[in-house]
């Protein structure tokens, strides 16, 4: 504690640049500044703040709303200068429950209060995110639809399809089998012309099979695979599950942050979202569910269930570069595909095919019955499915 203790000072008035050199003389909770022309005695609780400096302390003085705050310099050592601070936090701590509260936390190891502040953060968030997973809940099935086909405007603008009575006959036997019966989701699959082996949904019920993954497949069981999965990303309603997380975490760093809602800016930042976010790549955790979900589909009628992993196994191939074989052809035409298309497919959801991923697909297929039914079309109507689109002109079946 200090007793009549006298330091080298000087104190900045608020109104002149020009601060006035003296000496200050601290005694218990007073401070008092005295220069060749002012004698200042100043109680420690008039202090608002404290800033430690390389060479002593700061301390401001209550803010004036016409002029600057008067703010007192003190030159000390380091040690002096932590003490100062020390009695001028119990001062402060004493003046009430609230400010208690605040300058014991200002008292914390900066290393502990750090982890602490993560920790709450983290609780916060969890919650915050647990929440917005709930709000999809209150959210009609009719916002899904219509969102879809804004989106599905755009996608058909985009590409040219090549359905024909094969693929029709292929699908609509595949979404009889497949889609639950308590499905409240209108479905269709539509097949686009495109080298690339990829497929998507929409929120609306729409799927789309690019022609490069029927071309490529190796049999009916993984075109089955893969369609289950896009199914179960509409049943489980990843597409608005995504849009209320990504609106979410806007709103969050908009409100964290300060500017934007004053001048509309998060409602543009969530509509451009909105316009987008139906076709982007699902989390890993909506990737997985997916996958999990699409196995009971395909469980449930006794539909093999080794078509996906043997897809995903081909993709992952295809991304290492391990797979040389025919196709490279495929994929240099599919670099020459119009920008438009180009942009949308930026914005699929694939499958990328992890090796985590795989190992639950493989484990999940052990469990229980794997399924027998590997076809559910002729084989002449499997190859004219296959066949959709190499030309890239339309092609029905006879």
């Amino acid at each position: 504690m200090f007793q009549n203790q006298t330091f080298t000072s000087r104190y900045f008035n608020g109104v002149s640049a020009v601060p006035e050199e003296g000496t200050v003389l601290v005694h218990g909770q007073t401070i008092q500044f005295t220069s060749a022309d002012t004698n200042h005695k100043i109680s420690l609780s008039q202090f608002t703040e404290f800033i430690r400096t390389h060479n002593g302390c700061k301390l401001v003085l209550l803010p004036d709303e016409i002029k600057e705050s008067p703010i007192l310099e003190i030159f000390c050592t380091k040690d002096e200068s932590k003490l100062l601070e020390k009695i001028w936090i119990q001062n402060k701590k004493s003046q009430s429950h609230s400010s208690a509260f605040f300058y014991s936390i200002r008292e914390m190891n900066p290393i502990v209060l750090g982890l602490l502040s993560l920790i709450v953060v983290s609780i916060i968030g969890f919650f915050y995110f647990k929440g917005l997973e709930v709000v999809t809940n209150f959210i009609p099935l009719s916002m899904d639809k219509s969102l879809g086909d804004s989106v599905q405007v755009k996608m058909e603008t985009g590409f040219d399809a090549c359905d024909s009575k094969a693929t029709d006959r292929f699908f609509s036997e595949a979404l009889k089998q497949i889609v639950p019966k308590d499905s409240k989701h209108q479905f269709n699959v539509s097949v686009i012309g495109s080298a690339v082996p990829n497929a998507f949904a929409l929120s609306n019920g729409k799927i789309y099979f690019f022609s490069g993954l029927l071309n490529e497949a190796k049999s009916q069981e993984e075109v089955l695979g893969v369609l289950a999965h896009e199914i179960a990303h509409i049943e489980k309603r990843h597409h608005m599950r995504n849009l209320v997380k990504a609106g979410g975490t806007s709103l969050a760093i908009s409100l964290v942050i300060g500017p934007g809602l004053g001048n509309m800016e998060f409602l543009e930042t969530f509509t451009e979202i909105g316009s987008t976010i139906l076709v982007l790549k699902f989390s890993r955790d909506f990737e997985t569910e997916a996958d999990i979900t699409s196995l009971d589909y395909l469980k449930s009628k006794n539909i093999s269930t080794d078509g996906l992993l043997s897809f995903f196994k081909r993709m992952e191939e295809m991304e290492n570069g391990e797979n040389e074989s025919e196709g490279t052809e495929d994929v240099v035409s599919a670099k020459d595909e119009s920008s438009t298309a180009r942009k949308i497919t930026d914005f699929l959801s694939t499958h990328p095919a992890t090796k985590e991923r795989m190992k639950t697909l493989e484990s999940l297929i052990q469990k229980g019955k794997k399924g027998t039914i590997k076809k559910i079309v002729s084989d002449t109507t499997w190859k004219e499915v296959q066949s959709t689109c190499l030309d890239l002109k339309k092609s029905d079946s006879k």
